[in-house]
Order: structure tokens, then sequence, then C-alpha cells
């Protein structure tokens, strides 16, 4: 017999089953990140709290499955974490808890995504049962510190953000990644020591930006993109190395990690020439109500 209850107080339970499940391909969430400290942080930057948005299965007293949501109505979107299933029925499990979660989804936002490794094949089979579309297909990237080796050579000038700058940020970000998890006010209003906002800056111009994170233990490129008019002059190059080296100067970043489009063979060309090596594909789903 399964029953389901909310995390509640329950949660460092939650984190250390995650944490074991997760470092597995063939159980891999995008989302909770890579490693406890890591998963820690991402459930704390949750707009729904883990308490109230995750959900946890048991057997008897052995806990077989999580799943949880958050959601931001800014955008429209609901970010579905998991479901993390360890039972032989797998989809029994998976369903019921989908069943409980639902009704912790706001009704009114409409797309409601999922991501997880390529190995994942039973999130494969648990989306078409629930009609989530595929959605894209991703290379998750990981620099380890040792394999990194900073340059003093820069031929952009990279500046932190500065407020003037905003509009034109704005107007960029919305060319270069439309309909994505964090508008530019979003991104702007992130900032603190723990998040960075670069801009490459020419003659008053903005010619590209990357905004980037650091974590307990990791690093992450979570925007990175130049105007069309200026590619082919080194400033993704530059934006680039200036977030790594601001990350790695945080002496507990272990590593760095990008998500880009698997098929973007530009891109992945340039993060392999910093270190960057493939740790994940992943594949992103998601159903949107109407």
């Amino acid at each position: 017999m399964i029953h389901i209850i909310p995390c509640n107080d329950r949660f460092d339970e939650l984190v250390h089953f995650v944490t074991r499940l997760n470092s597995e391909g063939v159980h891999h969430i995008g989302f909770f990140g890579e490693g406890e400290a890591d998963i820690r942080a991402s459930l704390a930057e949750c707009l729904i709290l883990p308490a109230e948005g995750f959900l946890m299965a048991y057997e008897g007293d052995r806990l077989v499955g999580a799943f949880g949501v958050d959601a931001d109505p800014e955008i429209n979107r609901v970010w579905l974490f998991g479901p993390l299933v360890e039972h032989a029925d797998w989809h029994l499990v998976a369903d019921q808890l989908y069943e409980a979660v639902l009704p912790r989804i706001p009704a009114e936002l409409r797309d409601r995504d999922m991501f997880c490794d390529v190995q994942n094949v039973h999130i494969k089979e648990f989306a078409a049962r629930h009609d989530y579309a595929l959605l894209s297909e991703n290379a998750v990237l990981t620099l380890a510190r040792e394999k990194y080796t900073p340059s003093a050579k820069r031929t952009s000038q990279v500046i932190v953000f500065e407020d003037r700058f905003f509009d034109e940020f704005e107007k960029l970000h919305n060319e270069l990644f439309p309909n994505t998890y964090l508008t530019a006010r979003q991104i702007v209003e992130k900032r603190d020591n723990n998040h960075r906002l670069f801009l490459a800056i020419d003659d008053e111009r903005l010619l590209g930006y990357h905004f980037c994170k650091v974590e307990p233990e990791s690093g992450y490129v979570d925007f990175i993109g130049t105007d069309a008019s200026a590619r082919g002059r080194g400033i993704g190059a530059d934006l680039l190395a200036s977030g790594i080296d601001w990350m790695f100067a945080a002496p507990t970043t272990k590593q760095i990690g990008l998500t880009v489009n698997a098929d973007n063979t530009a891109a992945r060309t340039l993060y392999e020439k910093f270190g960057f090596v493939v740790q994940h594909i992943m594949r992103g789903y998601r159903k949107q109500i109407v």
C-alpha cells in the first residue's frame, strides 16, 4: 500500500532521497541540479516552498517516491520536479503522486514543464501517457576548476550591469530568449552576492550579456548571448570568461555548469574550447493547458 503525504518537516529526508537517485541518469531530473548542496540551493529558490509544493510516497516506512511543483505566474509556467521514484511498479507510484500533486498547481497557469536525462525512459513513458510533448533536447556541460586556465586576453569591454542599460538589455534578452524562465526585470532583481550580470559594451552600445550565479559548490551560466550584428568578434568568449573568472573566484566553486540546445554546434564548440564537457543529454517536455 502506497501512502502519500506532504513534505512538511521531512525536508532533509527529501533532500537525501533526491541526492541519491538524481546522481543516476536513469532517474535524473534536471531541475534539481547535482549534489546535495546544490539540490538544497535549488529547492531554496522555489517560489512554492518545498514544504507546500512537494509530496512524498511511502510503502510502509520506506520512502519510494517524491514529486514537487514550482510555479511563476509572471511567465505563466509550472516546473514539475519529478516524478522521482524508486519502486518496482514505477508508473503506479508516479501516477499516484501526479494525481496528488495536480491540485497544488495554480489552475490559471497553462505551461507545465518537465526536464530529464535521456536515460530516464520512465519519464519519457510518463510524458507520453499524460500528453506532455517533447519540447527540446539539450546538452548539460560542466567545467571542472582544475580544467580551466584563465586568460588575461580580452578584446571587448565587459562591465557589471548598470541601470542605464536596462532598456537595451531587456530588448536583447527578449530577442535572444523569448518566453524563457526569467524576464529581464527578474534577472536584474536577482542580482546579489551570488548572482552577477555582465554586459559587453562598445561606444555605449550593448552588444551582449552574461547572467550567472554561484551556489554552495557550483556555478551556473544561466543566460549568455550577443547581438546578431556583433557575432564573430569574440564578444561571447569575453563574456563567458568574465563570468567564469567571477564564479571560480568563490573558493567553494568546484565546477560550473550550463545548458545549451544539443544541436547548437557553434555554442558547444565555444564551451568546449574553455574545457566544458558533456555531463548529460536532457529532454524537455511541456503540456499546455487550454
